[in-house]
């Protein structure tokens, strides 16, 4: 038997196997579609990379009695509010933030814990002029990251930053899936900055269009771009990873998880505030146009004073207030970018996970908090392309759980009405469904979730018929 790479043909993730695993169902890590795994290559040293089959599946039909169902704004106001309730568990999709300690530079053969951000932890924006604006979202622990301008080199540069302060040293890894080829010099990758200004000192790790790796970096604020040469060859997916050890900065590659780190140039000597700025860029080489490019398996590796930083990072959201909680949706800012996060019973929510499941829709966040919404059974394709405002002002609609722990027991609220909820659905695809959500208490806490989903869709779970003596 011999191993061989082939990729998903709907999200074009890499994925692993043997010649005896030819002609079986496999399902994508990243997408969940299920796809047949391609006949092994010939020749025992593959040259490309061979594309899987998607394997159809059944499609959701719409509910034969529409008053069980979700209507569009014609009907009903009961049930385009629990449509929108349905979408908005589903859709936020994983987002946790472990963060795994080691100390900064130390070399590990193992693949990196998995550490997608919370929402409201990475602040994000464009730097410097790019044309058109940039965005961020996250679904089942992969960021996709949309971003525009010129380049970063010369005396300034133009991109779209997704970022946190690093106080002290630490390190930031990607696994860079993809990039979407808007010109040869667009990159993607990891970057540590002193600040958000166009023309900050910086040291990034990137990967090109082609898939080769590079250093960049510039020593003080308007000074002239440097760069290493060219590494690792073409093609995707590979790693990259940037460390900061007091002024000293080192960048990285690899091409998988199990391979050794390689260093892209000399490591540079940068004079920045004990508290600079890290995170993941996107630069599409051209005001005015978008590139794309996805991250997986990231980590963020902090250490203060020589020692690891505590292995689990509290997310916070902001407190309620006229910009994130409000029951009168006229007044309500814009939905964020940001993955689904906000505040249950007085806590941070950072939703780690959505699921769309036999008309309801759940959010599980960290510290065993989730909302759920029971909208009676509508199916996604009922729900599909629509957009939904509930007012606080409607009769009942759907209910609507909150769940959280209090003093080391579960606790639970549950709303039937008075809350106010905006909701705004694509169309399934691949079991996935997305869409914003802006979700509203009335509780004394003034609860509230918001943000940007791709939620999990599953069938419904068929109950075992009971035997009969």
């Amino acid at each position: 038997m011999s191993e061989f790479k082939y990729a998903c043909p709907v999200c074009g993730q890499h994925m692993s196997c043997d010649s005896s695993q030819s002609g079986s169902v496999m399902e994508c890590p990243t997408c969940f579609q299920k796809i047949t795994v391609p006949q092994a290559p010939a020749a025992g040293d593959q040259k490309f990379i061979l594309t899987g089959s998607k394997v159809s599946e059944k499609k959701y039909s719409l509910p034969k009695d529409v008053g069980s169902g979700v209507t569009v704004e014609k009907k009903s106001p009961v049930t385009a509010f629990l449509s929108i309730l349905l979408i908005l568990a589903a859709t936020a999709a994983g987002v946790f933030f472990y963060i795994k300690q080691h100390p900064a530079g130390q070399k590990s053969k193992h693949k990196p814990a998995t550490a997608i951000a919370a929402a409201l932890t990475w602040q994000t924006g464009d730097i410097g002029a790019v044309g058109v604006g940039g965005s961020m979202s996250q679904s089942n622990d992969v960021f996709t990251i949309n971003g525009g301008g010129a380049d970063i080199w010369h005396q300034a540069d133009g991109f779209y930053y997704v970022y946190q302060t690093l106080d002290g040293d630490g390190s930031l890894t990607a696994e860079v899936l993809n990039l979407k080829n808007t010109d040869e010099w667009a990159k993607a990758g990891v970057m540590i900055r002193e600040s958000t200004n166009a023309s900050s000192a910086f040291v990034l790790a990137s990967q090109r269009a082609d898939g080769q790796a590079q250093s960049i970096w510039r020593n003080a604020a308007g000074q002239e771009a440097q760069a290493s040469e060219l590494s690792g060859g073409p093609g995707f997916p590979k790693w990259v990873k940037m460390v900061r050890n007091g002024n000293r900065f080192s960048a990285y590659f690899k091409a998988t998880a199990d391979d050794d780190w390689t260093q892209m140039g000399a490591t540079q000597t940068v004079e920045m505030s004990p508290s600079a700025l890290i995170g993941f860029f996107v630069c599409s080489h051209h005001e005015g146009i978008v590139s794309q490019a996805q991250f997986d398996q990231t980590a963020l590796e902090t250490v203060k004073n020589g020692k690891p930083a505590k292995a689990v990072v509290k997310q916070s959201a902001p407190p309620a207030n006229g910009t994130t909680w409000t029951l009168n949706l006229d007044a309500a800012n814009h939905v964020p970018e940001a993955a689904v996060a906000g505040r249950i019973h007085g806590q941070d929510f950072i939703c780690g996970r959505s699921l769309l499941q036999g008309g309801t829709l759940t959010w599980r966040g960290n510290d065993n908090m989730s909302l759920a919404i029971n909208f009676g059974g509508a199916t996604p394709d009922a729900l599909a392309g629509q957009t939904f405002n509930v007012t606080t002002n409607a009769d009942t609609v759907a209910r609507v759980t909150l769940h959280w722990e209090e003093a080391g027991q579960r606790e639970k609220e549950t709303f039937t009405n008075h809350y106010a909820l905006r909701l705004e659905l694509g169309a399934p695809a691949s079991n996935l469904i997305s869409g914003k959500i802006y979700f509203c208490a009335p509780d004394v806490w003034k609860s509230y979730v918001r943000g940007t989903f791709t939620a999990e869709i599953r069938k419904a779970k068929v109950p075992k018929p009971k035997k009969i003596n």
